[in-house]
């Protein structure tokens, strides 16, 4: 019985020898499974804005029957020459570009296991030894052809933008507005609500594909964000006794700075020291409301009681509509005069 096996395992194997490489459908083979692979890359990128999940199953069901046709072709291939005549077209396949080359990684690992097959069934195959002559791109960009890098170029810029909407207390445009945003994946960066007024007003400091934010604000107005956000600090001191005076302070982000402008800077400086901050900035202001101590041979102004208020906004933006906005007690602070 064993006897039996072998040689019919022999047969077989002798049979499978008389099927010729065929470069050029290995080759045609190969570019399909290109294409699936590009198709594939471009929407999952655009996945990450638009949630396409439909167009990327079917671009990923493409590329998974394109991997199967390559796998019937390498399971032809049994001899040296067949092994040879295939690397070779995977070395000129993979010259022609980043997408080809990847391509190339992903099928010679195929071929790495049909070689390995045949040199445990036939000693004749033994001295296969395979070369990589392809490369795994390092992003799914670098498979993209010319005409989605376009496509990706032109429809998928993101933008930050400010936007603020009145509603009733049963939030229907709110509502609305936060499903556009869940549709088309924008990301809230900050939101603040102000009460005052007839209607509530809601306020959104988000990011979106450009398209999708030039039509929200065509709809609800607003500005678009480029490192350009504003703030105003109240400072208040001052007691019941003596009376409270309160003062407000203007900042903008200055010509040639990289990240004063950014939300993040506002509340990493400003809002962490606003003491320190005013006083390097607007001294003589803030002077006003404080008296000056000698504190230790130097002389201070005290700001008795201070409070700071901070609202952060877009370029056109006010307080009522603010991005941002806190306070916090300072207590009895001390400022070096000048």
């Amino acid at each position: 019985m064993l006897r039996k096996t072998a040689l019919i395992v022999l047969f077989t194997l002798a049979s499978l020898t008389l099927h010729a490489f065929d470069g050029a459908a290995f080759t045609g083979a190969l570019n399909e499974l290109s294409e699936g692979i590009s198709q594939t890359a471009y929407t999952l990128s655009e996945r990450a804005d638009s949630a396409e999940r439909e167009a990327y199953s079917a671009a990923a069901d493409r590329a998974d029957r394109a991997e199967k046709h390559i796998r019937d072709i390498l399971g032809t291939i049994n001899s040296n020459e067949d092994f040879a005549a295939a690397q070779q077209t995977l070395a000129d396949y993979a010259a022609a570009g980043t997408l080809n080359s990847h391509t190339v990684s992903v099928v010679e690992k195929m071929l790495q296991q049909r070689a390995s097959f045949i040199s445990s069934s036939s000693p004749t195959a033994s001295a296969v030894s395979l070369s990589t002559s392809g490369s795994a791109a390092a992003a799914p960009q670098q498979l993209l052809n010319s005409r989605q890098r376009r496509m990706v170029m032109i429809d998928v810029p993101v933008v930050e933008a400010v936007l603020s909407l009145e509603d009733t207390k049963q939030n229907r445009r709110l509502d609305n507005l936060k499903e556009i945003f869940k549709r088309h994946n924008c990301r809230i960066l900050s939101d603040a609500s102000n009460e005052s007024g007839d209607n509530p007003l809601h306020v959104f400091y988000f990011s979106g594909k450009k398209y999708v934010v030039d039509a929200l604000l065509g709809h609800f107005g607003g500005d678009v964000v480029m490192g350009d956000l504003k703030a105003v600090v109240r400072i208040t001191t001052g007691g019941f006794w003596s009376g409270k005076k309160s003062l407000d302070f203007s900042i903008s982000p200055k010509a040639g700075s990289s990240v004063m402008g950014e939300l993040s800077w506002y509340k990493s400086v400003v809002e962490r020291d606003p003491a320190k901050f005013l006083a390097e900035n607007n001294y003589s202001e803030l002077a006003t409301l404080g008296s000056t101590e000698n504190v230790a041979g130097e002389k201070k102004i005290l700001l008795k009681n201070a409070t700071a208020e901070i609202w952060v906004m877009s370029k056109n933006g006010t307080v009522r509509n603010a991005i941002y906005k806190s306070s916090s007690d300072l207590g009895d602070i001390y400022v070096n005069a000048r």
